[in-house]
């Protein structure tokens, strides 16, 4: 009987450690925009720490979310790769801004975590999913994964 609640336990854990890792990523989306908004290219800790005391609950990781934030300041030419991959009718400019912050904030994981890329982006598609509409979603999908074939993984280089 103990083992089974056990089991029970571990599996509510490990889905809470998920949903808080998927919130923390929602997050990070939602202050992408709020700085993209804003036109703002860098913050400070303080403002990170009040944006989560305004918007973040018990449940968001934010040790990830903090580590995604500032691998978002970081340069690492996300416009350009994205660029490279949109069809030509198609810039960063002219698409819509909450759609540039899923994809921005999904590429910066892909460069700076260990998480798997298919990972990311079934993550990052889920997110689109609350925000935009399907289609989206899978333009979104679709994109990340063409990126992903090219990008550099800074996380797995040798130090």
């Amino acid at each position: 009987m103990s083992e089974i609640v056990l089991t029970g336990v571990l599996k509510v854990t490990k889905s809470l450690g998920v949903l808080s890792k998927r919130l923390a990523r929602t997050l990070a989306v939602q202050f992408m925009y709020q700085m993209q908004m804003k036109n703002v290219q860098s913050v400070s800790d303080i403002e990170i720490d009040d944006f989560i005391k305004t918007y973040a609950n018990d449940d968001v990781n934010t040790k990830f979310f903090r580590k995604l934030v500032a691998n978002l300041q970081k340069d690492t030419h996300l416009d350009e790769m994205i660029e490279d991959a949109l069809e030509k009718d198609k810039t960063i400019s002219n698409s819509p801004p909450v759609e540039i912050c899923i994809i921005k904030t999904a590429l910066t994981e892909m460069i700076f975590e260990k998480t798997d890329i298919p990972v990311i982006i079934n993550e990052y598609v889920e997110i689109a999913k609350d925000f935009l509409d399907e289609k989206v979603a899978k333009f979104i999908n679709a994109l990340l994964d063409k990126i992903s074939k090219k990008v550099t993984r800074k996380c797995l280089a040798k130090a």
